[in-house]
């Protein structure tokens, strides 16, 4: 998809990402001449806003504006981060240090408890949708602002390597869910890998639904024993057994 020059009062850069629903893309504001992140809808998705908008959390990338372009659909514009992905540091700089993996699983908690009090489910947490812009970790991808897909096409998300096994077993996504997928960025930010390997996407999903996850505390002896045992707690495979009280001798 090529973009055009502008869209509304945003004149386009070049192109930051793209994924299944969105190309997103370096953007002026021609009225106060300030960077920002414009997502574009790909293959005529649609935006419904939600009849109420729940209150914006620190945790949260920015929203800025949103739109319909008569000719390329729907566009929202965010406040434009730098820094890396969860993903993008762990594969460059190694697995996150103590200090800076609690600091993570902090941030990106409360986070993901905001969604859930806003009475939302995020339900495809993955690598990408964390950035560290400066000290603070920001979850980009928020659901209620979500394109809807065209008429025929499934709106499928979840990243095969967060996915929770009853997701995988066609049952909707829950704020259980949501903690499943943080269990398997926590032992991604920890140790390089995720809990469940495997050559194809399906031989990850059968790994999942059949077999735990190898103990955190060998794969990332430099965490306390008490964290690690809580990550594999967020890997149960039933929803009920998964608890998102951190440890309370390292919560402060």
């Amino acid at each position: 998809m090529k973009p055009p020059p502008t869209i509304g009062r945003y004149r386009l850069l070049d192109e930051l990402g793209s994924g299944g629903e969105a190309l997103v893309l370096r953007a002026v504001d021609t009225s106060t001449q300030e960077e920002v992140a414009l997502r574009l809808a790909l293959a005529a998705a649609t935006f419904t806003a939600p009849k109420e908008w729940p209150e914006v959390h620190p945790g949260w990338v920015r929203w800025l504006d949103w739109g319909t372009d008569p000719q390329h659909g729907p566009w929202q514009v965010f406040e434009l981060l730098g820094g890396k992905t969860l993903r993008q540091s762990v594969q460059s700089s190694g697995p996150l240090a103590w200090p800076e993996w609690r600091s993570f699983v902090h941030q990106s908690l409360e986070a993901v408890k905001a969604l859930h009090v806003a009475r939302w489910v995020h339900g495809d947490l993955n690598g990408d949708n964390f950035v560290l812009a400066g000290a603070e970790w920001k979850l980009l991808e928020l659901p209620f602002l979500r394109f809807e897909p065209p008429p025929g096409r499934t709106a499928l998300f979840g990243s095969i390597h967060t996915l929770s096994p009853e997701q995988l077993n066609g049952v909707k996504a829950d704020a259980a869910s949501d903690f499943f997928a943080l269990g398997c960025l926590y032992y991604f930010a920890a140790c390089g890998e995720f809990p469940h390997a495997g050559a194809s996407s399906r031989e990850i999903a059968i790994n999942r639904l059949r077999f735990p996850a190898e103990p955190l505390a060998e794969k990332a002896p430099h965490l306390p024993a008490s964290w690690s045992g809580w990550v594999m707690n967020l890997l149960a495979l039933a929803p009920k057994g998964r608890s998102p009280t951190m440890p309370a001798d390292e919560t402060t």
